[in-house]
């Protein structure tokens, strides 16, 4: 029987979390066209205040994920800087004892960057000019 490669699962779940913020950001920039599927049918079965609902939805899913990338990465970041076996992605990280414990910083800010940005997506999407269109 051949050794098969086997992801654990919660590499599985950050993976599918990637695709996940990749599919709603591309679907949310789409949206906001005005001209989507999405939209049209929104439309053709409900109100501007239903599509108005479905955008903000589909917005906070993507600030959600977003936040919780960055909240990983900071965590991964503070076991680095603490010399701790960090978890990246559900899967233990060895890193090379010669890298400065002050490399873990750099996730931190990284992580902290990500997490401002799921906030400002928020506030750009409550000013869009679309949104105040519908």
């Amino acid at each position: 029987m051949p050794n098969r490669f086997q992801l654990p699962l919660p590499t599985i779940r950050w993976l599918l979390t990637l695709i996940a913020i990749v599919g709603v950001a591309m679907s949310l920039v789409n949206d906001l066209t005005g001209e989507s599927a999405a939209d049209q049918f929104i439309l053709a079965r409900g109100s501007f205040g239903a599509l108005r609902i479905y955008l903000w939805l589909e917005g906070l899913a993507l600030a959600g994920a977003v936040f919780a990338l960055g909240g990983h990465v900071i965590s991964l970041g503070f076991a680095v800087t603490r010399r701790m076996r960090p978890n990246l992605f559900g899967m233990a990280a060895a890193f090379s004892p010669a890298l400065p414990p002050a490399f873990g910083y750099v996730f931190v800010t990284l992580g902290a960057a990500m997490v401002v940005l799921s906030m400002t997506m928020v506030l750009a999407l409550n000013y869009c000019r679309y949104m105040r269109l519908i």
